[in-house]
């Protein structure tokens, strides 16, 4: 995917308007005395632990590693549910690879464990990790902090800061009540709500919570999501927002944007495939190909010794993907200000 100046939104909003301008290209790394020699022969083995092997995590991070000159096999594991890591584990660890690739916070949990609880009959805590697209690292406790993990896991964030989602937002219409719908068993999601409702209250907004209920077992039930979203109407909410959820916005996106258009409720996402497939209003974003180009870098400055794993730190794109898709804002008569057509990407409807 080409990006112009209309399709990148840079990560500061300033006087409510909503400034342009290009990604840079990720530049190749330089390789020093100390690095690993992989061949043709005996190429690099990276395993990429991932719940689709379609997301464009996947497809950046292929990307990366061809250009890279690194002589390099890819093994692409999917992996749906993260429950599976416990008895997966034991096969991957006893392969032997040279480094494993995480696809969102789930599956990077399941597979490297907490920075805190480095348990190594139950996590992978001989092998340097690459994760992509976890939401928040240090909240979620897979890095001690950003700039120096701590251990031998590193990687890439996402998701734009959740002051920079409420302004756009907001300078999309004044709303005031949002409401999130989201997973509460998911980490990531927990603490991205909790950021969302503390910002709100920052801007004056009110937030909705929308949390799925759990089963009998403690399992989240995704058929009750319809039912939250009219409760939500019901409770004055003018937008759905939908974070880095797997099940909501990965598993559900197309439930989500069905019934927040029948209550004629607007809708905001916060990762890219779920606007793309489904028919939702607006999102800011990082495109996942670029993510997982990002996490290509670090996975290859880490495979040639130019950098050890526990010294790269975790680092998010600096630009966004403003999404809109206009479709849905003729459904809701809700058409997008002059101000943010100009740099926003037109998503085409299916």
């Amino acid at each position: 995917m080409s990006l112009s100046r209309r399709t990148v939104l840079t990560g500061a909003l300033t006087a409510g308007a909503l400034a342009a301008g290009g990604v840079p290209a990720l530049a190749q790394p330089s390789f020093g005395p100390t690095a690993r020699t992989f061949t043709a022969a005996k190429p690099a083995r990276i395993v990429v632990l991932t719940p689709r092997k379609d997301v464009g995590d996947v497809l950046g991070l292929r990307d990366f590693i061809a250009s890279s000159g690194l002589s390099a096999t890819v093994e692409v594991r999917e992996v749906p549910q993260a429950s599976a890591m416990p008895a997966l584990l034991p096969e991957i660890r006893a392969s032997k690879p040279d480094l494993v690739v995480t696809v969102f916070t789930p599956l990077t949990l399941g597979t490297v464990g907490r920075y805190d609880d480095p348990d190594p009959s139950r996590f992978l805590t001989d092998v340097p990790v690459v994760f992509t697209s976890v939401t928040d690292p240090v909240a979620s406790r897979v890095v001690r902090a950003l700039d120096r993990p701590g251990r031998a896991v590193t990687g890439t964030r996402h998701i734009a800061p959740v002051a920079v989602q409420m302004k756009t937002m907001l300078s999309y219409r004044r709303w005031k009540k949002i409401a999130a719908v989201y997973n509460p068993a998911e980490d990531n999601m927990v603490v991205a709500v909790r950021d969302l409702k503390e910002e709100a209250a920052r801007q004056g907004v009110e937030i909705h919570d929308a949390a799925l209920p759990r089963d009998a077992s403690g399992a989240p039930v995704a058929a009750a999501i319809p039912d939250l979203i009219a409760d939500a109407a019901r409770a004055g909410s003018e937008l759905v927002y939908i974070g880095p959820d797997t099940l909501v916005a990965s598993n559900n996106n197309a439930v989500v944007a069905e019934q927040a258009l029948a209550h004629r409720l607007a809708t905001f996402c916060s990762t890219e495939l779920p606007i793309r497939r489904a028919n939702l209003l607006m999102g800011l974003v990082s495109p996942a190909v670029n993510v997982g180009r990002f996490a290509g870098l670090k996975a290859v400055e880490i495979l040639t010794g130019a950098k050890p794993a526990d010294g790269i730190p975790v680092e998010t794109l600096n630009r966004f993907s403003l999404l809109l898709r206009i479709g849905a804002a003729k459904q809701l008569d809700l058409y997008p200000p002059m101000r943010l057509l100009n740099i926003a990407e037109i998503v085409q409807d299916a």
